[in-house]
């Protein structure tokens, strides 16, 4: 990979990592700790990480650290959001959320990927020891993680809220995470050149803005409007550090 973007790469992460932390890491910290012991020690979540990763490490799939973040956030939400659902329900509902979060975006370059994602969940989960109707929650989680499903609005409590995390948690992701992780999944997917990243990179801001409002559920809502706030400020210091890289490269070639 080009030293250039590699170094910028590095210095994202680091202004990233220099931010305090946000309210949704501070005050769902132990639903988060919860969500990520599921991740590494839950045997469905993990028998779905073998069965997944080729699918997420392909250039079809938008990465195997977007699909682990979204997946533990989600099932944060719905252990902290406020339902007619009881504890075991609830916990049951964030393996749910793992699952999905780990597919939501396993096609994410082919036309129509979330309903074609839909579909690949249905085929996958087969044999999982999870009943008919989760399996239907995940696969319209899936179905619906990036506009709303009309569907879901007949649905119960369960196959909402399920959708409603796995949502909210992608669009945290356009938080500081968009410029520390996924838009070098994205770049290194791509193969873009460091031209190209600074020529997209105003598209990738202005998507961030459009999910402004959009939150579904009660945590999403609370947490997400300063997840993006915090993404659009870090984005300005990206794309200064962007501009700096390519005029000095035109410097050196002058």
């Amino acid at each position: 990979m080009d030293v250039r973007i590699l170094e910028l790469k590095r210095r994202a992460r680091d202004l990233a990592a220099s931010r305090a932390q946000s309210s949704f890491l501070l005050q769902c910290a132990e639903e988060l700790t919860y969500a990520r012991d599921l991740f590494f020690d839950h045997p469905l979540v993990l028998r779905l990480q073998g069965d997944a990763l080729g699918f997420l490490n392909e250039a079809c799939g938008l990465g195997v650290e977007h699909g682990k973040r979204v997946a533990m956030d989600a099932a944060a939400l719905i252990l902290a959001e406020p339902s007619g659902l009881s504890t075991d329900e609830r916990r049951r509902l964030a393996v749910l959320a793992e699952m999905a979060g780990l597919l939501h975006d396993a096609l994410r370059y082919e036309d129509d990927h979330a309903a074609k994602g839909a579909d690949l969940c249905l085929r996958i989960l087969r044999g999982y020891a999870i009943s008919p109707e989760e399996r239907l929650w995940i696969a319209g989680a899936v179905a619906g993680h990036e506009k709303d499903d009309l569907q879901l609005q007949d649905a119960g409590e369960s196959a909402r809220l399920l959708a409603g995390a796995v949502h909210d948690a992608d669009v945290f992701r356009f938080g500081p995470d968009i410029f520390s992780t996924v838009l070098w999944e994205l770049c290194e997917c791509d193969e873009w050149p460091l031209e190209r990243i600074a020529q997209v990179f105003p598209e990738g801001v202005l998507r961030a803005r459009s999910h402004e409002g959009s939150f579904r559920t009660e945590g999403g809502k609370r947490y997400g409007p300063a997840l993006l706030a915090e993404g659009l400020s870090l984005a300005e210091e990206y794309e200064r550090m962007l501009g700096q890289t390519l005029a000095a490269t035109t410097e050196n070639n002058a």
